[in-house]
């Protein structure tokens, strides 16, 4: 298969190395997009049927793969193999001075130990993004069933002392009064 990011070769030299971490973002970006649009559509007055479950979940996976497996790893992957960011190359050693001043850093700070943080930065970044998505999941407002407004809660049932629903001898669900 041919590296589309070839292309990009003139005026950005990192760009067939970064190919997979571009296009992985781009996935990212695009389910994003495509979540915040299914969020702005308010909650069907019905449950979801067992096919609209298991896309949705698989759809969150395919999110969770991207966001906590894929771009990380595609970001390691570039930043050793074509960034060279290893444990000997470093952003600052203990014999330099700190800032100008004139006593030295009292650690050394490799780029291998700046790529891990760019990785965790990416896994908050998305933890807090999982976080705001869940919350706004739960806080859609209800669809208008038929041409009434629809309740703010959704009416209880009964339930046994068992958590199943109670029904009438005609097999309807029972309303709690």
């Amino acid at each position: 298969m041919p590296n589309v990011m070839d292309l990009f070769k003139g005026f950005a030299p990192w760009a067939p190395a970064a190919g997979r971490l571009i296009w992985a973002s781009i996935a990212m970006a695009i389910m994003l997009g495509v979540t915040m649009a299914v969020l702005r559509r308010p909650k069907p007055a019905r449950d979801a049927t067992w096919a609209e479950a298991m896309a949705g979940a698989t759809w969150v996976f395919a999110m969770f793969f991207l966001a906590y497996a894929v771009i990380p790893h595609e970001w390691i992957t570039f930043s050793d193999q074509y960034l060279k960011w290893s444990a000997d190359k470093f952003v600052w050693k203990q014999t330099q001075s700190m800032l100008g001043l004139p006593w030295d850093w009292p650690f050394a700070f490799t780029y291998q130990a700046l790529r891990d943080i760019i990785v965790v930065v990416v896994y908050l970044v998305f933890f807090g993004a999982n976080l705001a998505l869940w919350s706004l999941w739960q806080k859609r407002t209800v669809a208008a069933d038929g041409d009434g407004a629809a309740p703010a809660t959704p009416e209880k049932k009964r339930t046994s002392r068992f958590g199943r629903p109670l029904r009438r001898s005609g097999g309807a669900p029972v309303a709690e009064a």
